[in-house]
């Protein structure tokens, strides 16, 4: 029996990480030293795809790289546990250790070692196997104490790898590249981004936060200045979930699976408004308060809005036949109060809106000629607004 095979029969024996035989690449891997390939046309195909998969991985041809990268960020009973600081008994954790030995044994293979099995198990293939692509292996596998110190450090699975994230249809999903602003980009509003700052930084130190409502004009950096938030603390562990306007109906379920997780999160609500007859209105009205279940402590709700009445009224809405008329309008109120902190964003004056477009212009290093202040008023009266986003719009056509 060649090693490689040999190896095959340990990695079916994995129980708490098993997970990892469903990795794509492990898969073929796997599957060439099987007996159940018979030909050596199978055995190529198997190669080819592994190193297909291997090559078009973020690691490229380094197959240590990739498979420390699926340990470390596998989930499973032992991660999620070690993770949150839980004790598991003996048993899971002596699998786990055992486990993590022969996982260290695929850090071994390499394309010669695949080469020289093949060539012993197929006659005449020598021409065919040589035509293999190369991969690399230049990490050893991840140690058990090590393992550890990186899940209580990172969290576990992708929560450990990624911190921006989507929610749809029930999924938690990783934003690979999210926006990078920071406050330095923004050039107002720096009230307002101190309070941001304050409410996240008590929620990093487990000191109580609020739920904060961003009111205000478009274009006045309301959303920037919750992703720059989060940019400002990422690197303490701070993760954020966007969850669209129609999918808060979910929003319950979000708020539930965030609250398993130990890491502290910011669940992002952009451009926040309602119909009277919106069945999502409830879903957040009752995820702020009035839900059965007691609030985490680890997760803040940070929402945008253009509207101060988040709730859009008619006046037929007002002159209705409903009995208890005050009750209805009240309650149409009553869902920006139940955010802790309302932060307002309004448009600036001339000058400040002049002074903005200066410093970004400043930021950009572009020159800035006479006609700067007449070019930027009349961009803004073209657009009918002043705003930041306005300032950032003109700088870049003044600039080109």
């Amino acid at each position: 029996m060649n090693e490689l095979l040999l190896l095959n029969y340990k990695l079916l024996n994995l129980s708490v990480f098993s997970e990892i035989l469903k990795n794509d690449a492990i898969s073929a891997l796997m599957k060439l030293s099987a007996y159940s390939v018979k030909s050596l046309s199978e055995s190529v195909l198997c190669y080819a795809n592994f190193i297909k998969i291997l090559y078009n991985s973020e690691y490229r041809d380094d197959f240590s790289k990739y498979l420390n990268d699926l340990i470390m960020h596998n989930e499973n009973v032992f991660t999620k546990n070690i993770a949150r600081n839980v004790e598991l008994n003996e048993q899971i954790l002596n699998a786990a250790k055992k486990e993590l030995e022969i996982l260290s044994e695929l850090f071994l293979v390499n394309t010669d070692k695949i080469k020289e099995i093949l060539k012993n198990r197929f006659s005449d293939c020598d021409e065919i196997v040589n035509l293999f692509g190369e991969f690399k292996v230049t990490e050893k596998c991840i140690n058990y104490d090590e393992l550890c110190n990186y899940l209580r450090q990172n969290c576990y699975g992708i929560f450990a790898k990624y911190s921006a994230f989507t929610y749809k249809d029930g999924k938690i999903n990783p934003v690979k590249h999210p926006d990078v602003i920071t406050f330095e980009d923004l050039k107002d509003y720096k009230t307002q981004q101190a309070t941001l700052i304050q409410n996240t930084r008590a929620l990093i130190e487990g000191k109580g936060a609020n739920n904060i409502l961003l009111y205000g004009d478009r274009g006045c950096g309301k959303s920037s200045s919750v992703k720059a938030t989060y940019n400002e603390f990422k690197n303490q562990g701070l993760k954020i979930v966007q969850i669209l306007k129609q999918n808060l109906c979910e929003l319950s379920e979000l708020l539930e699976k965030l609250a398993k997780i130990p890491s502290k999160f910011i669940v992002f609500i952009d451009d926040l408004s309602f119909s009277q007859e919106d069945e999502n209105l409830s879903a957040i009205k009752s995820a702020l308060e009035g839900a059965i279940s007691k609030r985490s402590d680890n997760i803040v709700i940070y929402a945008t809005t253009n509207r101060r009445n988040i709730v859009k009224e008619t006046f037929s809405s007002r002159e209705g036949n409903e009995v208890h008329l005050s009750d209805t309008i009240d309650e149409n109120a009553s869902l920006s109060d139940r955010f802790g902190i309302t932060l307002t964003f309004l448009a600036p004056n001339k000058d400040k809106f002049l002074e903005i477009a200066r410093k970004i212009a400043q930021d950009k290093k572009v020159e800035i000629k006479e006609d700067f202040d007449l070019k930027a008023e009349r961009f803004a009266l073209l657009k009918a607004s002043r705003s930041p986003r306005v300032a950032q719009q003109f700088v870049k056509q003044y600039s080109a």
